[in-house]
């Protein structure tokens, strides 16, 4: 049995005392249909057998079922249960419990309790409610042996509080991880975060001075963490975060980009005039066909591939109207020009933003919900998402490669070639584990 190591904080209110030990019987009655303090009583006392904690965790009342999440005695199997509980707050004292119990999980003997647990963590870091994220995320900075699938879902969330917290303190993120992460979300307090780690090495803390402000090179200049390179160094001297002195002359390091620069769309190149993209989108398609000459393929599916890379072209050089990820996915709606086609060309091109918008609104369900399932990178939760928006096979495998990233190797294939692998039971599972509920 797992046990917690210290207690958690109970739900608001006061809670009864626990009750005296008292025999199996009485307490079984109590359970069906003993009053609530009772109840939470019996929820309370860590002489109560882990069958009956299990049948109080599903119990009518919140605080019954927060004394169960606080009992060191439920039984692991009840965690999945809490875990989707109605209750934001018993769902937090969940986030807090599990994460306390880390350390007991990572020993080998516990097993298929761990992956039962794990479970319930995934659960929790995909949760609808910010409050259950940050109180997952928080407590999860502070533990050394934190699941690095778990670390890495929580530090791509799109809140600060939830994000925040692992960027800065935990240590089960890899330089890959962060460095994807920089790339992806530049933004302000993601780069500071990242500078205020306790071990920054110098490919991470190149990217700080490449994409950072003077906060975030301030940070990084103070920590005694960061194991910065001589360009670095010299970066932040020439921005007065750093002695001159500190850097060796003429060290000779390449220029890096201006962290001040005006950004576009990530990946995506600047357009040039009109003129100039369709002389260019007329001399790729002569080079396609040329190219594809000869390779096997008739007529039609060469004229497929001319069409796929001439709308791509089209598509980076709307990128030239600045136009946000949002708006451009609601006008293509209003227009009747919103499709799988277009949320292919997107990824091509790097732009996840409109990417994510655009599924949004295809599949009816909010942007935060697709952001959410995105980054838990689950390949059965993404094709659930990708059915939902309408998409064929081909265009869920694009989804989870491009829009969640997940490695070729763990990508959910076609069945038959074509059909989805799962039953409509199935993916609509996935999809109420994210409170989307059928159309």
């Amino acid at each position: 049995m797992l046990m917690c190591p210290d207690p958690v904080t109970q739900p608001e209110g006061p809670l009864p005392p626990s009750t005296p030990t008292i025999d199996y019987e009485t307490a079984k009655t109590v359970a069906a249909g003993g009053d609530v303090a009772a109840r939470v009583a019996l929820a309370n006392s860590p002489d109560t057998r882990p069958e009956l904690l299990y049948y109080l965790a599903d119990d009518d009342d919140e605080r019954v079922r927060g004394a169960v999440v606080t009992n060191a005695m439920t039984p692991v199997r009840a965690f999945g249960r809490l875990a989707r509980d109605p209750s934001e707050r018993v769902r937090a004292l969940l986030a807090d419990k599990l994460t306390r119990l880390l350390p007991d999980l990572s020993r080998p003997e516990v097993g298929a309790m761990r992956d039962v647990a794990f479970a319930a963590l995934e659960l929790l870091a995909a949760d609808q409610v910010i409050r259950v994220r940050t109180a997952l995320s928080s407590a999860l900075a502070d533990v050394e042996c934190a699941p690095p699938k778990l670390a890495v879902t929580l530090a791509r969330d799109v809140a600060q509080d939830v994000a925040g917290p692992v960027l800065r303190w935990c240590m089960a993120l890899s330089d890959e991880e962060l460095l994807d992460i920089l790339s992806r979300r530049p933004e302000p307090w993601v780069v500071e975060a990242v500078a205020g780690r306790r071990t920054v090495s110098q490919p991470v803390g190149d990217a700080v001075v490449a994409m950072g402000d003077h906060q975030s090179w301030a940070t990084l200049a103070g920590n005694p963490g960061a194991d910065l390179s001589p360009k670095a160094r010299r970066l932040l001297a020439e921005r007065g975060h750093m002695p001159i002195g500190g850097v060796a002359a003429g060290d000779g390091a390449e220029e890096v980009p201006d962290p001040n620069a005006p950004a576009g769309a990530p990946g995506v190149p600047p357009a040039g005039p009109a003129e100039v993209s369709q002389r260019l989108a007329d001399a790729v398609q002569d080079a396609i066909r040329e190219g594809l000459a000869g390779q096997g393929l008739d007529r039609e599916g060469v004229e497929a591939v001319v069409a796929a890379a001439t709308r791509r072209l089209d598509w980076a050089a709307g990128y030239a109207k600045r136009e946000g990820a949002a708006e451009k996915a609601a006008r293509l709606a209003a227009g009747g020009g919103l499709n799988e086609d277009v949320v292919c060309d997107a990824l091509s091109w790097g732009d996840r933003d409109f990417a994510q918008e655009a599924v949004a609104l295809l599949a009816r369900v909010p942007a935060d919900a697709v952001r959410r399932i995105l980054a838990t990178q689950s390949p059965k939760a993404v094709t659930a998402l990708a059915w939902r928006a309408g998409f064929s096979m081909r265009g869920a495998r694009t989804l989870q490669a491009r829009g969640a990233g997940i490695a070729p190797r763990k990508l959910l294939n076609a069945r038959l070639g074509t059909d989805y692998p799962m039953t409509d039971v199935e993916m609509h599972w996935h999809l109420e584990l994210f409170d989307i509920r059928p159309k």
